[in-house]
């Protein structure tokens, strides 16, 4: 059971994050990055409730709890970055930037596991390092520094880049729970329990006039639906294969985000941005699938 599941569960991940990031920025950014984090998780709850029908409880040990109380603050945190990068910038200018998630986890890896960092992994370093370069073409400024500086302004790629740098240190915490727990289990308690909480603290997110998705529900089921796809397939797929390589394959959402940015959002400058992602993806594959064999 090997190669062709869980690159299948990886290609299902990827589709699963590049669908719900779209139908978030074309029918969630009336809300507020709370709203919009609130209502990706509440969507995906009958989904998940469906789920859950077939699964049983196993036992968990006081390790679990403490990865699980570490990986919520750090998870709602992250959310509500990534919703507001979502509001403020260009889906494909912004989501690429996640593709900085393996590169903070060079130094994550480093301080968790003992990890370090081969040849390969430079030289993914250095192509992430272009197509973040080549994603800001067609900006205003002029010369060779004019994308740096125009990028350098750019609050969503910012936001972005702290987001990945948060999911450096969730993707390490997400696997120590799945093996203190069960990856079906997880892939369901998880975002139950962010819903949960999230919820409970929406009185206190002071998020005006109420989270008014009730003219979406179509598109928010589609939204619930990715949103769990993406969930599942991640859980599943790291008992089938390492880690990096099941991340490497998930990357892919951000190809597929740029495309449609470009193409249903109509998101422009489109082809610097697909090439730079393209590079950037590259850089991903190199760190993720060679950067520990050289």
């Amino acid at each position: 059971m090997g190669a062709g599941l869980w690159l299948l569960l990886g290609l299902c991940a990827a589709i699963g994050d590049a669908g719900a990031d779209a139908v978030t920025k074309r029918h969630l950014t009336h809300l507020s990055p709370y709203g919009m984090g609130l209502a990706r998780f509440l969507f995906a709850v009958p989904f998940l409730l469906l789920v859950a029908l077939g699964l049983s409880w196993p036992v968990l040990d006081p390790t679990f709890w403490g990865v699980v109380a570490v990986m919520v603050p750090l998870e709602v945190t992250a959310t509500l970055l990534y919703m507001q990068a979502l509001r403020i910038c260009h889906l494909s200018l912004c989501i690429p930037f996640l593709a900085f998630t393996p590169v903070f986890m060079i130094f994550t890896g480093w301080a968790f596991l003992g990890e370090e960092l081969g040849g390969w992994g430079v030289l993914g370093v250095a192509l992430i390092a272009g197509g973040s370069y080549i994603l800001s073409l067609g900006a205003e400024e002029a010369g060779i520094w004019g994308p740096f500086r125009a990028l350098s302004r750019e609050r969503g790629a910012w936001l972005m880049l702290t987001v990945a740098a948060i999911y450096s240190c969730t993707a390490a915490l997400f696997k120590k729970a799945i093996l203190h727990s069960d990856p079906a289990f997880f892939g369901v308690f998880y975002p139950l329990l962010l819903s949960g909480v999230m919820l409970g603290g929406y009185p206190l997110s002071r998020t005006p006039g109420g989270l008014a998705c009730k003219s979406i529900w179509g598109w928010g089921l589609l939204l619930g639906f990715f949103v769990t796809l993406s969930i599942l397939s991640v859980a599943q797929g790291l008992t089938l294969a390492p880690a990096a390589y099941m991340i490497a394959v998930k990357r892919l959402s951000l190809l597929f985000s740029v495309f449609l940015g470009g193409m249903w959002l109509q998101e422009r400058p489109f082809l610097p941005r697909l090439l730079g992602a393209g590079l950037m993806f590259g850089g991903v594959i190199l760190i993720a699938l060679r950067g520990a064999l050289f």
